[in-house]
This record gives C-alpha cells, structure tokens and sequence, in this order.
C-alpha cells in the first residue's frame, strides 16, 4: 500500500508538468478521481485452477490471533501483466522505472459493439475511426478499451462467459489492433475492462493474441474497473502495482479527470 502514494508524490516532477497541475486540482477538489481497480476478495472471477486470495489468522494457543496474512497472486484482480510474466529477459515490475506508471490515457469506448457480439475483436478500423473524431493516439499513452465487461464483475460465470468447450468468449483486441498500437503509434500499453487481450482466451493456439504487446515491449491493465466513467481523452493514471520481481502484480490504478 506504500507504493501508491510514492508514486503519486513522483507527478510533482518538473518533467511532468501537465501531470502535476492535474493532481493539484485533484487535492484542491477541482477535478474528479476515478478507482479503476476492483476490490479484492476471497472469490473474484479467476480461470481454471488459477490461485486466489487467500487470508490466514494465526493460532496462538487456544485462540486465533487478529493478524492476518494474505497470499496474493500477482494475476488476480486488477493488476498491471508485462512481457516478463511469458518472455524471458524482460524487465520484471519491480526493475520499470516508477516515472513510466504515471502516463497520458486515451479511451476507447466499445461497449455498443460488444452488446452486439460478446467476443467482439477491436479492429484497426475502430481505432482510425476514433482517431477521426479525436486525433491521433499520442505517443507513449496507454490507450483504455471499455467493452461493458466490468459490469459483470459481480457474478463470476457470465465474466468468465465460457462456451460449451469451456473457451472464455470474452471481448478485446484483435492482434492486429495490438500491433497497430504498438508499432505505428507507439503507445506504452493498453488497459480493459475484462480479463485478457486476445479473443477469445487460447481459441488461436496460446498466447497469441498478446504477442504484438509481448514482443514490442508494452504491457496490458486487466480487469479494470469503472472506464464507462472516462472521457474519451485528457485522463491521467497513476498506476501502483506491487513492486514484485515478477512479469504480473495485482496494482492501484487511479484516473484523473481533465
């Protein structure tokens, strides 16, 4: 929990100019703060024989002591997932720079198109067609897909939303997207609202679906929440995972408001 306000107390930087007048009106109360992070739990929506949270009193004698300890897996819940957690060399979470937690977010708003089709793949097409309306996706922002998806956070089988093969049909990027972003626009990462970036989970042979972010580089915010709540751009984050020498943490991200 301490990572959070260091990394609030690094937007006060020179270098970051535009970040540090936002959170001034954010303390003054002159801008709106956003919890994109999803309470954790003994049981939130995890895949398979994925780990959970887990809280253990101590036993003292005849009684159980208040303290508790917590397991927690760096893929549960909201958490910040990098191209460590599944390629060899990269930098853990504990090795980036805290400066690059503090970025620029654009969004991306979908949900229309994923009532339609629950699975639906954000295409290369959608995001020109936001850059029409918007401008173009700048440079070393993250950009936010909001699908609709964190609304079924509450109820684990419709967020999983596996089919009769047991595949997750679940909304995100299409890899060609990915690469889009990564390579043409040189974003820093992307964000959504549901559990994984390829669509569906493992229908296209493992991870291939995240290679483009993997091999460019960039990292992806799982399971965030509350991004109906977003504009579409001149949002700030502050992003505080645990600093964990792994590819994956579970992490605090906050949204302010232009």
């Amino acid at each position: 929990m301490r990572v959070f306000p260091i990394a609030l107390g690094l937007l006060a930087l020179p270098a970051e100019r535009v970040t540090a007048g936002a959170l001034e009106r954010a303390m003054l109360g002159k801008a709106t703060v956003v919890d994109l992070t999803h309470p954790l739990s003994e049981h939130p929506p995890s895949a398979g024989d994925q780990e959970r949270l887990r809280s253990e009193g101590q036993v003292e004698g005849q009684r159980t002591s208040g303290t508790q300890r917590a397991s927690l897996p760096g893929d549960l819940g909201t958490h910040l997932d990098l191209p460590a957690s599944t390629v060899k060399g990269k930098p853990t979470v504990a090795q980036i720079p805290a400066r690059e937690f503090l970025v620029h977010a654009v969004l991306v708003d979908m949900a229309a198109r994923v009532a339609e089709k629950a699975d639906y793949r954000t295409t290369v097409a959608d995001l020109q067609a936001w850059e029409r309306r918007h401008g173009r996706i700048p440079k070393g922002s993250v950009v936010l897909l909001h699908t609709g998806w964190g609304r079924r956070w509450g109820d684990p089988a419709r967020y999983l939303n596996l089919d009769a093969e047991g595949v997750p049909r679940v909304p995100g990027f299409s890899p060609e997207s990915l690469r889009f972003l990564a390579s043409e626009r040189e974003i820093r990462g992307v964000g959504l609202d549901t559990w994984g970036t390829e669509i569906p989970p493992g229908s296209q042979g493992g991870d291939n679906g995240m290679r483009p972010l993997q091999h460019s580089g960039k990292w992806q915010l799982v399971n965030l929440a509350n991004l109906d709540r977003l504009p579409a751009k001149g949002t700030k984050l502050v992003i505080a995972p645990l600093r964990v020498d792994a590819g994956s943490a579970p992490a605090r991200v906050i949204a302010i408001l232009p």
